[in-house]
Formats: structure tokens, sequence, C-alpha cells
């Protein structure tokens, strides 16, 4: 009898211990979030719709899930009506180790239903926030550029219609074997924001040489970031915040653009420059 009711103790505990391992594998089945790249929609006044958001920070019922290299598809653990928030990352200044929320970008929400084993498939768009102020913009498509020289540079900005990113014309700049150094800057802007807000130059760009991008402080010169080397067109978000912050007493600011003669014939094109803040 007593070997009896260990036999039936036995088959009680290990019917309990199958039945607690059913629950928690069915309680761990997750339903998965499949999102696919951004689209990017621009008024006129806007410029161009181009962009290089690669990243996507995911927030469910408030909650960050994570920051995610897109497309990307990954599990959820969790069932029923949820609000799903996307909001756009970029690789700020082109730097991978540093991914950012793009401030200037719209976030994506959706009311989802998520299902164990099924996956919802998203198509996050988004647009300019109201608060971006569109500072200046130079999409090489009028008649003359805004550009100015160093007095040592060899050569100039010229308009071209060979290999554009978009529309008629790009703007290029070529070094002939006996041309050593190129360097432009844009107008003296004088009412950008000194104190922390958000500054920010989109611009796309190709190029066979590394391009030296700066700002000047009035004389003051700042090499900031490089565009490196590409040989199909690229696209960049370039923060110029901290640079314009801690020097808030200068009366302007130019960007500038530079490179020396190292290579055979060195060819910048650049395209699309969108000088932006909040």
């Amino acid at each position: 009898m007593h070997n009896v009711k260990n036999y039936i103790l036995l088959l009680f505990i290990g019917w309990t211990l199958v039945s607690c391992n059913k629950q928690e594998l069915e309680a761990d089945i997750p339903a998965y979030i499949y999102i696919n790249n951004f689209t990017l929609t621009t008024t006129p006044e806007q410029g161009t719709s181009s962009h290089k958001i690669t990243d996507a920070w995911v927030y469910l019922d408030q909650e960050l899930l994570g920051v995610f290299e897109l497309p990307v598809r990954f599990p959820v653990v969790k069932e029923g009506s949820f609000k799903l928030e996307v909001y756009p990352g970029i690789k700020e200044n082109g730097i991978a180790e540093r991914r950012e929320r793009y401030l200037f970008y719209n976030g994506y929400s959706k009311q989802i239903q998520l299902e164990k084993e099924k996956t919802i498939e998203i198509n996050p768009t988004t647009t300019y926030t109201s608060g971006t102020t569109f500072y200046w913009m130079e999409d090489f498509e009028s008649a003359s550029l805004p550009f100015l020289y160093n007095v040592i540079s060899d050569t100039v900005m010229n308009k071209t219609t060979s290999d554009v990113f978009e529309g008629s014309y790009a703007g290029e700049v070529v070094l002939t074997p006996l041309m050593d150094f190129f360097e432009c800057n844009t107008p003296g802007f004088s009412t950008l924001p000194r104190f922390g807000s958000p500054v920010f130059l989109e611009l796309n760009f190709k190029t066979n040489k590394p391009v030296l991008v700066g700002l000047y402080a009035d004389s003051e010169q700042l090499g900031l970031f490089y565009l490196n080397t590409s040989s199909s067109w690229n696209k960049i978000y370039l923060n110029f915040t901290e640079a314009i912050q801690t020097r808030p007493a200068s009366n302007d600011y130019k960007i500038f653009f530079g490179f020396q003669n190292n290579l055979q014939e060195p060819d910048f094109k650049i395209d699309n420059l969108k000088l932006i803040h909040l």
C-alpha cells in the first residue's frame, strides 16, 4: 500500500511538472513585428525627399522595445491590442557608433493587434516636424551658385548635368593635375540658434576623395567632419550644434568644404544641401 501511494504521488508530481512546462511554453510563444524601411514625404518648400534612415526606435505602449537596423523582424512575447510607435534613427555624422533618433522627423504610430506566431508588417512613413526651420537650402537648380572661395583655392564649384542625383544639376569640383587645393564656403549665417537648439546640415554627395567639412565662426576655422569616399550617391546628416553652441559670441557662421590634390583628378559632387534647426 505504501508503494502504491508513492507511485500515485510521483504520477501527480510528474503531471504537475508537465502541465506547468506546457503552460510556460505556451506563454513564451511570441508574435512578430516586421518593419520595412521608412518613406519620407516632403513639400516643395522642404526640398528633396531623399533620406538615410537606417534605424527604428520602437515603442509599444510607450515602452522602448529596442533600436533596430531596418528592415527588421523581431519577436514580441505579448498578445492583444497595443499602440506601436516607430521613430526614425540615423547615423549622426555618418558614424555607425552614433546612432541617434533624428529629431527633425516625425514618428510613425499605429494601433496593432498581436497574436501568437503571427507576423504583422509595418510600412512606416514620416515627414519633417512642424518645428523644423529650413534656414538655408541649395539644390543647384538656379542659375547662380552662392558659394565663396578661399583666396588660395585653385578652382570653383561648377554645375554639372553628368551623373546627377536628381533634378537637372548637381554641384561638382574637379582638381586637374596642375591644381592643388579647393575650398569653398556658404554665405554667412548670423541668426542661427546658438544655445543648444539642434542645427544640422543634410546633403547628398559622392566623392573619390575624402572632403573636409567644417565651420568658420567669424575668422576661426574648425574642421569638424569628413565626407568619406563613396562611388555612389550617399546621404549624410552633420551635427553643427555643439560647434555653434560653444561659440555663441560669433557674429556669423559659414560652412566650408575643402580638400587637397593627392589623387589623379579628385572628383567631388554634391546636391540638396539643407541647413535646418529646431
